[in-house]
């Protein structure tokens, strides 16, 4: 039970993360290069990710709901470390993607991209960072709700009877499994 609120949790912050290194990436090259620009040879695959992202969006709300239904325990952690934990990683994960597309498509040094308008990826990211760390609360808001409700509705449930319920008023039941057929064996036969 515990590996699956971890995956479920893993699958919720993958999904933030991919949101907000989609959106730093995006960003960065709509405000260094400005909206007029045709440059996108080395950045065209952005576009065929926004299907997968789509995906780990739902992934995510659905891990969501799985926690909350399994009333897993949130982590609490300070803000400010959320904030730095998730501005930290989108700065690797863009980082990662600059150095990869500098190499693959032989487009431009990564100090050239660093310093022609990559500095701008810093405070993207911490902003960018900010609003993952208090999308995650949110999240984690929804999942304590859906705890809530899910705990509420498993109480008012009446148990579950199998086969006919008897009134409890009155009734003296026989001692003997037999007569409700519950015993182990059929009973022996008669003598002939």
């Amino acid at each position: 039970m515990k590996s699956t609120m971890r995956i479920a949790h893993n699958v919720r912050l993958a999904s933030i993360l991919a949101i907000g290194a989609f959106a730093l990436h995006q960003l960065r090259y709509l405000i260094a290069s400005g909206a007029s620009s045709t440059d996108h040879s080395a950045h065209g695959y952005m576009t065929d990710l926004m299907a997968p992202i789509a995906v780990l969006i739902l992934a995510g709300a659905l891990a969501t709901l799985i926690r909350g239904t399994e009333a897993a325990a949130p982590s609490r952690s300070p803000l400010g470390r959320r904030i730095a934990l998730f501005a930290g990683a989108l700065l690797a994960i863009y980082l990662s993607q600059e150095t990869l597309e500098a190499v693959l498509t032989g487009h431009a040094a990564l100090a050239d991209t660093m310093l022609g308008g990559g500095w701008l990826a810093l405070p993207l990211a911490l902003a960018i960072g900010a609003l993952c760390a208090l999308f995650a609360g949110v999240l984690e808001r929804v999942e304590r709700a859906i705890a809530i409700v899910h705990a509420q509705l498993v109480r008012s449930r009446p148990p579950a009877v199998r086969g006919k319920a008897l009134p409890a008023h009155g009734l003296r039941l026989p001692s003997s499994p037999l007569a409700f057929g519950l015993a182990r064996r059929p009973p022996p036969p008669a003598p002939a």
